[in-house]
């Protein structure tokens, strides 16, 4: 995203906060960025489409901090916890705009909002389950979904304390208790023997097949794109990871090599860090 858009968008996210979404103009948007109205509308469409793109700017930005996180050399557990951390700042720090969007209702509805919002939920949920699958395991495999689930309701309850109620939370604690409670909750269904409600078929009925590969091309079509951008050895570094990549079964030990090759250079870190998400490397 170009420098001034994010500019435009930082402005116009404290005006929305103050003012409300409806009551803001494109020209007060524009006045308050220091460029015309017309210059607005090279950059934007309209004022729903830079509602679109603040979300978006959201979503980017935290998933930009949880992809440092999964890159660096920490336990499955540490890294969840922190990323946990990350969201429950980074919600706070915008809790004004948040409530505003709570307040007034003003999420336009049409086709790219619609499939913005699906995208965030099927991520929020492939993100837990991978993660806890991380932490505790193949032998949760059956009561994963569940267990997912119910850490996610545990962290809505908590968001409502941080946003609605304006609570001041230590957020590390927090999230160091909240994957405690998680713990609890796999030690009951492991001692009780119980069976989940919530399993694959369940779940496969909310999630689209195509989701999980969806996901993946994405991050395959920007492996190709920075292939055809560079030379010499990281080139050769991505090439080889392409190819694994496209692999119906990918080996994890080459993904890392080549992973740690590519995280010597600062500008391929971000994409590098978004598959060690991907395969919770």
């Amino acid at each position: 995203m170009e420098h001034k858009s994010i500019h435009i968008i930082k402005q116009s996210i404290k005006l929305f906060a103050k003012k409300g979404f409806s009551s803001t103009s494109v020209q007060e948007i524009a006045n308050e960025s220091g460029i015309s109205k017309g210059a607005f509308y090279l950059h934007f469409k309209s004022k729903d489409a830079l509602l679109l793109e603040i979300f978006n700017y959201y979503f980017e930005r935290i998933q930009n901090k949880i992809d440092e996180i999964q890159s660096l050399d920490l336990d499955a557990r540490t890294k969840f916890i922190k990323q946990m951390q990350i969201t429950f700042e980074e919600v706070a720090e915008h809790r004004e705009f948040i409530i505003m969007q709570i307040r007034e209702q003003t999420i336009p509805f049409n086709e790219n909002i619609d499939e913005f919002l699906k995208k965030t939920r099927f991520n929020s949920y492939i993100f837990y389950k991978r993660h806890l699958l991380a932490i505790y395991g193949r032998e949760v495999e059956s009561i994963i979904w569940e267990i997912s689930l119910l850490l996610q309701g545990i962290f809505k309850g908590f968001m409502d304390l941080i946003i609605i109620e304006n609570a001041k939370l230590d957020f590390e604690a927090l999230s160091e208790a909240m994957l405690r409670r998680t713990d609890y909750i796999v030690d009951g269904f492991k001692q009780n023997g119980d069976h989940p409600v919530i399993t694959e078929e369940v779940m496969s009925q909310v999630i689209p097949k195509d989701y999980y590969q969806y996901e993946l091309d994405e991050v395959i079509q920007t492996l190709s794109d920075l292939k055809e951008r560079t030379s010499g050895e990281i080139k050769d570094t991505i090439t080889v990871l392409l190819d694994e990549l496209q692999k119906n079964d990918p080996r994890p030990a080459i993904i890392k090599g080549m992973l740690s090759n590519l995280e010597e250079t600062k500008d391929h870190q971000g994409i590098a860090s978004q598959i060690r998400t991907y395969f919770q490397l």
